[in-house]
C-alpha cells in the first residue's frame, strides 16, 4: 500500500491548515519578542468588576460604582507567553508534502556557502513539516519517496517571514488504483494474467499499488462471460471498472427459410432475413427451438447445450403444408368430419344446427385436426332457422385465427360483412349490402365461395327465385391468411341448418 495518496494527503493537509496558520503566527510573535528583548512571564488575570473605558477616551472615567450591576460583565482572561530565543535574521519554511518522504534543502547562493544542507524525514501523518533558524535565501528543495518522483524545485526563505510550501499537487505518483464494482462474489480478477491482490469491500474490491501505465485486467467465473479490459493507470488515480459479468450463453446459428419465425420454447426469438441467415444466443441447458412459417409445416429441435460448444448450427428445411383433398358432408354423416366433435351443434336427418360461437373446422384427414387448403372453392346450401344470419370460416390456422364471412339480418336491411379474427380477437374489416330478398321464412339458399390467393368471391342462389346466374354478394380483399381450414360457427346467437357442404381445391 502507499503511505498516502495524492487526495489523501491534499485532505489531511486541509484539514491541518489553521493548525500551521497558527505556528506561523506564534513564529511571528516569537520574532518580535526577540527583536524587542521583551520576555512576559506566566500570568493570570480575572476581571469581574465590569467594563472600564480605555485612557485617553472622551468622557468622564467609568468605575464601578458608576457602572449600574446591570450592565457589568464578568471578563475571565488568560494569557501565556513562552520566552524563546531567536534570531530575527533567521527564516522559517513549513512544508506540506508525502507523510515518510525525506526533504533535503540544499543552500545554492554564496552567502550560504558555509550552511549546511538540512535533511528531515516527514514523520508527522498529514505530510507537515516545519522548519526554524534557516538562513535567508535560495535553496534547492529536494523531495524523495519510495511511490513518487523525485522532486525539486528552488524555493526563497526570507528573514521573520513564515512561508508555507505546499508540494502535493507537484509530485508525481509511481502507483495508481484499480477500483472494480459490482463484482460477483466468487470472481477470479487477474491483472496482467496474475491474480490480484484485492481490497474487498461489499461488491467492490481495489487494487492498490498498481505501477502507472498499461495494463490487462481479467475476471472470470464459471458459468459467466469474462470480462478482458486494457486500462491505463495514471499517477494517484483511482480508475474506476465495472466488474458486472454477462451469463455466458451459447450461439445458435440458424440458417432457414427468409420470413419464417424463431422460437425457443414460448418465446419469440425473431424473423430469419433476407439472407436466410439468423443467430441467437441462449443460455446453457435444454431448449425447443420451433421454426414457423405460413403455409409450411412446423420444424421443432430439442437442443442439449453446453458451454463446452459455444457455437452451434443448425440447418433447417421446411416442408410446404399439403392442400386436403376434395371432401363433402351430407347429413347422414351427422357429427363425422368435424372437428371438435364435441361442437355443440344439433345433427337431423335434414342437416345439421350451427350455432354457438365456437369455430368447427372441417376434417377428413387421419394425421391432422382439420383440413387445410390455399386457393380453393367452397359450395354448400342452407336454411336461416332463428332469422339471425349465417357465418362460415376460410383459412383458420385454429380456432382462434381465421377470417369470418356473415350474411346478416335477413329480414331487416342484409348485409354481407367480413371479419379477421386474430389470437381469438374479431376485427369487422368490410360490409356490402345484400340487394336480393332473403326473408322468406324457410328458404334455401347456395353458396358459391372462392377463395384465390388475397381475394374471396361470394355468389348465392335462392330456391325460392331461380337465376340464370347466382347473385354477386360480395368480393373482400386481405393478406393476413394464405392458407388453412374450412369451417362453421354463430355468430351473435345466430342458428342455421347446414344441408351440405362441398369443397374442392384449385391447385
Amino acid at each position: 500500500m502507499m503511505g498516502c495518496t495524492m487526495n489523501t494527503c491534499l485532505e489531511n493537509f486541509l484539514a491541518n491548515f489553521n493548525k500551521r496558520i497558527a505556528i506561523f503566527c506564534a513564529l511571528s510573535l516569537l520574532v518580535s519578542l526577540s527583536v524587542t528583548g521583551f520576555a512576559q512571564k506566566r500570568t493570570d488575570r480575572s476581571n469581574t468588576s465590569g467594563d472600564t473605558t480605555k485612557s485617553g477616551a472622551a468622557g468622564p472615567k467609568r468605575t464601578d460604582r458608576t457602572v449600574p450591576e446591570s450592565e457589568r460583565v464578568k471578563v475571565i482572561t488568560k494569557t501565556e507567553f513562552v520566552r524563546i530565543a531567536v534570531n530575527p535574521n533567521k527564516g522559517y519554511l513549513s512544508l506540506v508534502a508525502i507523510p515518510k518522504a525525506t526533504i533535503t534543502l540544499t543552500p545554492i547562493v554564496a552567502s550560504q556557502k558555509n550552511s549546511t544542507a538540512v535533511k528531515e524525514l516527514i514523520k508527522d501523518p498529514d505530510g507537515s513539516l516545519n522548519l526554524i533558524n534557516l538562513l535567508p535565501g535560495k535553496y534547492k528543495l529536494t523531495i524523495e519517496h519510495e511511490d513518487y518522483l523525485p522532486f525539486s524545485e528552488t524555493i526563497q526563505v526570507d528573514p521573520a517571514n513564515p512561508a508555507t510550501f505546499v508540494a502535493l499537487n507537484k509530485m508525481v505518483s509511481l502507483y495508481g488504483e484499480i477500483r472494480i464494482g459490482g463484482l460477483p462474489p466468487g470472481s477470479k480478477v487477474l491483472l496482467n494474467e496474475k491474480p490480484a491482490t484485492l481490497a474487498q469491500e461489499n461488491q467492490a474490491a481495489t487494487i492498490a499499488k498498481v505501477p502507472v501505465g498499461k495494463h490487462r485486467l481479467r475476471i472470470v467465473k464459471d458459468g459467466y462471460e469474462e470480462l478482458n479490459r486494457e486500462l491505463d493507470v495514471q499517477p494517484g488515480k483511482q480508475l474506476f471498472v465495472s466488474g458486472q459479468l454477462e451469463v455466458a450463453m451459447v450461439t445458435v446459428s440458424l440458417l432457414a427459410p427468409s420470413g419464417a419465425r424463431i422460437y425457443a420454447g414460448s418465446e419469440e426469438k425473431g424473423i430469419i432475413p433476407s439472407d436466410g441467415r439468423v443467430a441467437i444466443s441462449l443460455p446453457p441447458g435444454r431448449h425447443s427451438i420451433r421454426i414457423l412459417k405460413e403455409g409450411y409445416q412446423e420444424w421443432t429441435k430439442e437442443l442439449s447445450l453446453t458451454l463446452a460448444n459455444k457455437s452451434v448450427v443448425e440447418r433447417v428445411e421446411l416442408s410446404p403444408i399439403p392442400s386436403s383433398a376434395e371432401g363433402d358432408w351430407q347429413p347422414s354423416l351427422a357429427g363425422r368430419k368435424w372437428f371438435p366433435q364435441a361442437s355443440g351443434w344439433k345433427f337431423e336427418n335434414s342437416g345439421a344446427m350451427i350455432r354457438g360461437d365456437k369455430v368447427v373446422l372441417f376434417d377428413t384427414e387421419s394425421n391432422r385436426d382439420f383440413n387445410t387448403y390455399r386457393d380453393f372453392k367452397l359450395e354448400f346450401d342452407f336454411v336461416f332457422s332463428n332469422g339471425k344470419g349465417m357465418a362460415w370460416v376460410a383459412r383458420a390456422k385454429d380456432q382462434n385465427n381465421y377470417y369470418l364471412f356473415e350474411i346478416a339480418s335477413p329480414q331487416n336491411n342484409p348485409t354481407f360483412n367480413f371479419y379477421v379474427c386474430q389470437d381469438g380477437k374479431l376485427e369487422w374489416k368490410d360490409s356490402q349490402r345484400i340487394v336480393e330478398k332473403i326473408d322468406k321464412k324457410g328458404d334455401s339458399f347456395h353458396i358459391t365461395f372462392e377463395a384465390k390467393g388475397n381475394r374471396f368471391d361470394t355468389r348465392m342462389t335462392i330456391a325460392s327465385a331461380p337465376s340464370a346466374k347466382p347473385h354477386l354478394i360480395g368480393i373482400f380483399q386481405d393478406d393476413s391468411f394464405s392458407y388453412g381450414g374450412i369451417g362453421f360457427r354463430g355468430k351473435d346467437a345466430s342458428e342455421a341448418l347446414l344441408q351440405t357442404f362441398f369443397v374442392i381445391p384449385l391447385r
